[in-house]
């Protein structure tokens, strides 16, 4: 408040409430202020003033700010976009990122254009093999089109060299080590007009799979990357547990140089190969390739992890994946919800916790099954872990299995979400709208359901990766009660299936699908726990 002189007009940013003192001459304006502020004002005054201050909040953050849009019908995210201001109009402008090919440059953050190449390095039996399957099998999965470039198959496949002996490999070998060079350059090649004939739109990730034990070999590496402006991504795999190394030099003796030798002679000459590629081996430093090199080192298959420059959309990911792989044994057993009335009505959506009786059963063997199976385990896959839905047809399935083992119910396990068909029969679906039943006939990986929450195979794939994660991270053995389309996303990702096929896969109800992820892929059992003798 201010005190005012008899005669003198009030500021215009004096405000007043009720009376004025007496001697205040009331000027239109101090009547105005007065009548700006009087509670009936004010009560709608407020909230005006909010709303007006939260719209320009809004339109301030979509004039600064970058987003990354991601086509949910397609495999791949949409290219960055922003928005210019010109002469009070605005459009969208394309980002394009590049690659600086200085020889002295230091790694920038990867551009979805760019080609990525995975360089392997480490020793013989560390795991390099594992790590590329496992890599190949997540990358495939979030929609990029991976090839593997061996230069050990490349020799056994050109040059007739399978079963090379261990002296093939000596650094004091001059024509080995010619040879060598010449392969890994040939192989380079190959991986580099692999990625000139990729079709338009498509996003390529080439695996070159070799030792790469050497500076001098990897500064070829990266000088070859820079001429073709590709971001090269080293992933080095480093084991000192020495009963982990015992079981990769057994499992070495199946490939095909040792495939028709005496298991001794090949393990001695396995052994040699090792002590040679020992002498030369380098570990990757951060001082390599001028200060630019980018690397993920991995020790003993996840227990440490060492991440250097991996910046961008690709690279964090793949970071972030192989931080959580491990090479444990465990089980993952994924098993339908227990039959109820909705799925013998054929209702979209199925939720109801009315079972059937052998619904009911079933939940009952589940149990008794996993029991049964977690007898025959050791080390921390002995120890169960039990994922469901948040329906309440998932919560009687669960019902006997929680009595015994942790349960984390999330609505990321819930089936398909069917927009405006929720809740109706598929026949009724099919008698009163044909059209949109032919549309997901003709694709049923991108069709999405009308109507509020409509989803498609695409949006469930996306939405399922937190639990593929989990599903890798965990030691623990995991039981996981899902809906239709969930199970067919994780079966599919664990067993290399195409997502163009996924939707096509069958799985029949009450029957347990047994995973045994492995060294050389995802073994599958059925199991009918009816059956089992307890």
């Amino acid at each position: 408040r201010r005190a005012l002189s008899p005669g003198r007009a009030a500021p215009r940013w004096c405000l007043a409430s009720g009376p004025l003192p007496s001697g205040i001459h009331q000027s239109p304006r101090v009547g105005a202020a007065m009548a700006l502020t009087s509670p009936r004002w004010a009560a709608v005054a407020a909230p005006l003033s909010l709303a007006a201050a939260l719209l320009a909040f809004v339109f301030w953050r979509r004039r600064r700010s970058w987003w990354l849009q991601l086509d949910r019908g397609r495999k791949s995210p949409r290219p960055f976009y922003r928005v210019v201001e010109e002469e009070g109009s605005s459009k969208a402008e394309l980002l394009h990122e590049e690659m600086a090919a200085s020889a002295t440059h230091i790694a920038a953050a990867h551009s979805l254009e760019q080609p990525v190449v995975i360089a392997m390095v480490g020793l013989p039996a560390r795991g390099k093999s594992y790590v590329v399957k496992l890599l190949c099998r997540y990358l495939r999965w979030i929609g990029f089109e991976v090839q593997v470039f061996n230069v050990g198959a490349y020799r056994r496949r050109h040059l007739q060299l399978a079963g090379a002996q261990s002296n093939f490999f000596s650094s004091s070998n001059s024509q080995g080590m010619r040879i060598r060079e010449e392969m890994a350059e040939a192989v380079q090649q190959e991986l580099y007009d692999w990625f000139r004939d990729r079709g338009e739109g498509k996003h390529r990730i080439a695996i070159f799979d070799a030792t790469n034990t050497t500076r001098d070999r990897r500064r070829m590496l990266a000088r070859r990357a820079r001429q073709e402006h590709a971001f090269l991504l080293f992933v080095e795999s480093i084991c000192t547990d020495e009963e982990i190394l015992q079981r990769n030099y057994r499992l070495k003796l199946q490939n095909d140089d040792y495939k028709d030798m005496d298991p001794e002679v090949a393990l001695s000459d396995f052994m040699a190969r090792v002590k040679a590629y020992e002498a030369v081996y380098e570990t990757i430093e951060d001082d390599e390739d001028d200060g630019g090199v980018a690397y993920i080192k991995l020790i003993n298959v996840g227990q440490k992890v060492i991440t250097r420059l991996c910046t961008g959309y690709l690279p964090s990911q793949i970071a972030f994946y192989l931080q959580n792989a491990h090479i444990q044994p465990r089980k993952i057993w994924l098993t339908l919800y227990a039959e109820n009335r909705d799925h013998q009505n054929g209702i979209l959506g199925s939720e109801s916790a009315t079972m059937t009786e052998a619904g009911r059963q079933y939940s009952l063997d589940l149990a008794k099954f996993v029991n049964s199976k977690q007898e025959e385990l050791e080390g921390p896959g002995r120890d169960v872990l039990v994922l469901a839905g948040t329906h309440m047809v998932d919560a009687e399935t669960v019902l006997h299995l929680k009595a015994h083992y942790p349960l984390y119910q999330t609505p990321v396990l819930n089936e398909l979400r069917g927009g405006m068909f929720h809740g109706m029969n598929r026949e009724e679906i099919k008698k009163l709208y044909p059209e949109e039943v032919a549309k997901r006939e003709a694709d049923k990986l991108n069709y999405r359901y009308p109507g509020t929450n409509g989803e498609s195979y695409v949006d469930v794939i996306e939405r399922v990766r937190p639990i593929i994660i989990e599903l890798e991270r965990q030691r623990r053995s995991v039981v996981m009660v899902c809906h239709l389309a969930v199970l067919r996303c994780i079966f599919a990702y664990f067993r290399g299936v195409a997502t163009e096929e996924l939707p096509r896969l069958q799985f029949d109800m009450h029957r347990v699908y047994e995973l045994s992820p492995g060294p050389f892929g995802t073994e599958v059992h059925v199991h009918d726990p009816s059956e089992v003798q307890y």
